[in-house]
């Protein structure tokens, strides 16, 4: 075959998951190519026959030994006179194989057969031994080679070469069905070669398995250009599409009805949609229903189509593709935009979560849910099973380290909760969140912290406690306070930032006629806007937490007094924590520095290198720490409610002296 498909390049870097939320319009707009090896593989059902593939390479260990004495050496001979190109000497032997008593052949009678097919004289000879070679393998002789699914292969390319392509298509799809990855590549030739040659197109699709084939063709590589001795061709496309839609009773109407709509042939799509009841054919029904501005119908089509597909089945392309591309996960994520377009926020939870798509659920649950929405949510799919999706989220990052729990969704959602709560000030909440993972221990240690500084009586005590927290924000504030998606895009680590590039790219994708089909579609509402702008982290920044450690820290400076050691590096330590995202600041807090404290040799080189705040200088030097008012006044009131009976007490203990002493004196 001289057509050679052009594919894809891969370019080196990182792969990122696929998401569906930040190309609304396109996602709702696009149909999925369908996996061509896949279909093919379904073409004819599954066979009766339990032949054995074997397609790898080195052969299987030992499948040409084990046999009989005279068939063994009758075969070797044969083989050897095959490979010398003495073919006539080759049948002979083999024939002879074939000859034997049949308990006396039963390694090697398949491979007689199998060579006998290869050297025929004729095309009708060669088909005879092919088919011999299934017969022997059913009656039990021995076919450690995969023979006898190779012989379907064989077969078809006699009946290819004269010109009976619906022939050999049968034969490469019965290949196909055993699944035999040379049956399903012949299968794309065949396809490839019939779009290309008209006599030959509409010859081949009065055959409905032809038609079946085609339309798959059709749905599955429509993106594909065709070259031919080193030339590219107009795509085949258009005229494939016209030679289809002329065939009355079509089989594989689905798959047409889905290509019309890839290639903006409305028309076509509306004209076969509904003439298969299949799972393609309810998807095509929901983009066709969106067109129409139908968005109920959009949703129920969407809904057939869900329940339709297998959970199980990918179309993924094993050998590129690094993420799973499971049907029925896409199109829980178009309900997903449907939902959200609806304001319906806990239906959209519900399909994020169907579609396994982290990304987007990450986003409805750290932007779109209130919180206590997203605890009822936790609450409700408790006892989810935790690996159903494993495959999309054991792919997020595979260069990374990682445990089972973060193949769990609802594990990983216990955490987002967790993060939330802790940004939001309500500590003692998110612990329970964290319990059990690897940052239990430290999330405790930062909420303690928080508490030890609210309930100090000291203001160096506060200082000490908010710089213990600021540390914590600052080395695992990534965990601890980070957001799962923008600023800090957690889910990849901190490692890169989609949202520098993502509006980049969005400036090349290509304008296709269903998009400007759906242009008109809401994607969005102005409560999910609201929401996002709610439930926003407290800084915009990307690693935003680094800026809460500095708060955390320039509030412990003030409580200290500023022309003390423990004021110049507990600025000096602010400045350090933001000063790969926040300059300004930096500059900022350099200035308050020289205005206000005093002279430190350790802090010279200020926001890089910092000594660590020195609290008990200050409490044993007595320095003027102020109490707070509030703390005064209270030791007012104590005190003051104290005084009259500590002094009643007194006066009552006097009083009794004098009285007993008087006694005395009387006796």
């Amino acid at each position: 075959m001289l057509l050679t498909p052009v594919r894809r390049a891969h370019a080196c870097g990182p792969d990122f998951p696929p998401e569906l939320l930040s190309d609304r319009l396109g996602t709702l707009a696009e149909l999925p190519d369908g996996l061509f090896m896949l279909e093919v593989s379904r073409l004819l059902p599954k066979p009766a026959d339990t032949f054995l593939v074997v397609e790898s390479y080195p052969e299987p260990e030992g499948a040409r030994t084990g046999g009989g004495a005279r068939e063994t050496a009758l075969y070797e001979a044969g083989a050897k006179a095959f490979h010398a190109g003495d073919w006539e000497e080759a049948r002979a032997r083999f024939l002879e194989v074939l000859t034997l008593p049949a308990e006396e052949r039963r390694r090697f009678s398949t491979f007689a057969a199998f060579m006998l097919g290869r050297t025929a004289h004729s095309a009708p000879e060669a088909r005879l031994h092919f088919s011999q070679v299934r017969e022997l393998v059913r009656q039990g002789f021995e076919d450690p080679l995969g023979l006898a699914v190779a012989s379907l292969g064989e077969e078809a390319r006699v009946l290819l070469n004269e010109g009976d392509d619906t022939g050999a298509i049968r034969l490469y799809a019965e290949q196909a069905a055993h699944r035999s990855v040379s049956g399903q590549a012949s299968l794309l030739f065949v396809a490839r070669k019939l779009a290309l040659d008209e006599t030959r197109l509409r010859k081949a699709l009065r055959d409905p398995l032809a038609q079946r084939l085609l339309t798959t063709y059709a749905w599955t590589r429509a993106k594909e250009t065709v070259w031919v001795d080193g030339e590219a061709q107009s795509s085949p496309m258009p005229r494939l599409l016209e030679a289809l839609a002329a065939v009355p009773g079509l089989a594989g109407a689905d798959r047409l009805a889905a290509s019309a709509w890839q290639a903006g042939r409305f028309d076509l799509a509306e004209r076969f949609a509904g003439q298969e009841k299949t799972a393609l054919d309810a998807w095509v029904r929901a983009k066709l229903a969106l067109r129409r501005g139908d968005r109920p119908l959009a949703e129920q089509c969407l809904a057939e189509a869900a329940q339709g597909y297998p959970e199980a089945e990918d179309w993924s392309r094993k050998e590129l593709d690094e993420h799973p591309q499971r049907p029925r996960a896409r199109v829980e994520g178009e309900r997903t935009l449907l939902a959200l377009a609806q304001g319906d926020f806990q239906q959209a939870a519900e399909h994020a979560l169907a579609s396994c798509s982290w990304e987007d659920l990450a986003y409805i649950a750290e932007r779109v849910l209130t919180v206590e929405e997203l605890q009822r949510f936790l609450a409700d799919h408790a006892s989810d099973p935790a690996g159903r999706c494993a495959p999309e989220l054991s792919s997020l990052l595979k260069y990374e380290t990682h445990d089972k729990t973060d193949e769990d969704p609802n594990a990983r959602l216990r955490v987002l909760l967790g993060r939330r709560l802790l940004r939001s000030g309500r500590g003692h909440e998110a612990q329970a969140f964290f319990r059990g993972t690897r940052w239990e221990e430290p999330a405790r240690k930062y909420v303690e912290a928080l508490d030890q500084a609210q309930s100090a009586w000291s203001d160096v005590d506060e200082a000490q406690a908010l710089y213990s927290a600021a540390r914590l924000a600052r080395t695992q504030g990534l965990e601890l306070l980070g957001t799962e998606l923008t600023p800090d895009w957690g889910y990849m680590k901190g490692f890169f930032d989609p949202g520098t590039w993502r509006p980049e790219m969005r400036q090349h994708i290509e304008v296709t006629p269903a998009r400007i089909a759906l242009k008109d579609v809401p994607v969005t509402t102005e409560a999910e806007k609201d929401r996002c702008s709610a439930h926003a982290p407290p800084h915009p920044l990307r690693f935003h937490y680094r800026s809460t450690a500095a708060d955390l820290a320039e509030k412990a400076a003030e409580l200290v007094p500023p022309r003390s050691q423990a004021y110049a590096a507990l600025l000096c330590h602010a400045a350090r924590f933001v000063s790969r995202t926040d300059p300004e600041r930096v500059q900022r807090l350099w200035r308050t520095y020289v205005k206000r404290g005093a002279f430190v040799p350790e802090v010279s080189q200020f926001g890089q290198s910092c000594p660590e705040p020195d609290f008990e200088r200050l409490r044993n030097q007595k320095l003027t720490l102020r109490w707070p008012a509030r703390r005064l006044s209270t030791l007012a009131m104590v005190g003051g409610g104290m005084l009259l009976p500590v002094a009643g007490a007194f006066f009552f203990v006097r009083r009794r002296r004098r009285e007993t002493k008087s006694q005395g004196s009387g006796k």
